[in-house]
């Protein structure tokens, strides 16, 4: 992995070369972003993947709905489609991504919309839609399209290590970006935290004096049954400590979850898969036979919420049937920070109700 590393150098330089140029070219107005008139929050992050952008849309749905109409837009990233497309009662993971299909099968009163022309999608959301606020999913590149509030995420366990361009590394752009943020937010933070932590953190990422920074971390929530099998063991006095368990995901990191499961399974074993895997039947097969290898009455399967829409599919769905396969939905929350500062939620809803 190192050599690989290593070999991939001249093309993370040029890659490098040319983010920078093109984001020189925004930043002097040559390449001009596009303003709108409605509220707009983008959140996103300048490295690829695992920072948490799904549940942070989730969490400024529910601090915001309850109020305003809310529309999202997303790429749709690896979706079947292409262009414009808004979301309805039939549309599928493959229609409009994975994440995308989350928002929409938990929160059915805001509108969700792909197009992987953020201008076109913002232009044409405003002209047919009229929502309040539109949350700008995975958009801190696009930069033809200018947010209102810009949210960068930091991933906490990656802050004072040395990071390389793609695709030697993992970032999107140079950490110079972070200065088009309003607000930034470190990811994955320990749950116990402390004000000697949060002047750490702070001094290696020396926000500027108009950028808030807030803390947020991962809380996992009691596992859900994906289908019967499963239902009928969470009927029956279910303690998850007793069963042996496969955890298996497509997302970007991880060993949060593998590390969250192993605290109470009896014995956890890994398969993981790439980030947004499409999954196969033959994909499913394997993990069924690695299922029926395990020597014990007591066994299940677990995977992620997003991963879940997924296995949605009309192919895989029918072979799940003989398992019981769950899956652990996340949220996230927001430390309180410094004594006199504003929370999250207090800056997200002052800048809602302005005008």
């Amino acid at each position: 992995m190192f050599f690989l590393r290593v070999l991939l150098l001249p093309f993370a330089f040029l890659f490098g070369i040319i983010t920078k140029a093109r984001n020189l070219l925004f930043d002097l107005g040559i390449f001009r972003s596009q303003e709108f008139e409605t509220k707009s929050i983008s959140v996103g992050n300048i490295t690829v993947g695992g920072t948490g952008k799904s549940p942070h849309i989730e969490y400024l749905i529910t601090l915001l709905n309850p109020k305003y109409s809310l529309a999202t837009l997303s790429r749709g990233y690896l979706r079947k489609t292409k262009g414009y497309y808004v979301a309805n009662e039939k549309s599928t993971y493959a229609e409009i991504g994975d994440e995308p299909m989350q928002f929409h099968s938990k929160f059915t009163d805001v509108t969700v919309v792909v197009d992987e022309n953020r201008r076109r999608g913002f232009t044409n959301i405003e002209k047919e839609i009229h929502p309040d606020i539109i949350l700008l999913d995975d958009c801190y590149q696009h930069r033809w399209v200018k947010p209102q509030i810009n949210i960068l995420l930091i991933d906490y366990s990656s802050i004072g290590k040395k990071q390389f361009m793609m695709p030697s590394g993992e970032l999107r752009e140079w950490k110079s970006g972070k200065k088009r943020a309003n607000i930034i937010v470190v990811t994955k933070s320990p749950k116990l935290y402390s004000p000697i932590e949060h002047r750490r953190i702070s001094g290696l990422i020396k926000p500027h004096h108009d950028q808030n920074l807030f803390f947020s971390y991962i809380d996992y929530k009691p596992i859900c049954a994906f289908n019967d099998m499963a239902k009928h063991l969470l009927s029956d006095q279910f303690k998850l400590q007793e069963y042996k368990t496969i955890v298996f995901a497509g997302i970007a990191k991880i060993n949060p979850l593998i590390d969250y499961v192993k605290q109470t399974a009896k014995d956890v074993i890994v398969t993981e898969f790439s980030d947004h895997h499409n999954f196969q039947p033959v994909d499913i097969v394997r993990l069924i036979n690695q299922f029926k290898e395990i020597i014990s009455s007591k066994k299940i399967l677990i995977t992620t919420e997003k991963d879940a829409m997924r296995l949605k599919d009309e192919r895989l769905y029918p072979l799940l049937e003989e398992v019981p396969l769950f899956y652990i939905p996340i949220e996230v929350k927001f430390h309180k920070g410094q004594e006199d500062d504003p929370t999250f939620d207090e800056t997200i809803l002052t800048y809602a109700q302005e005008n």
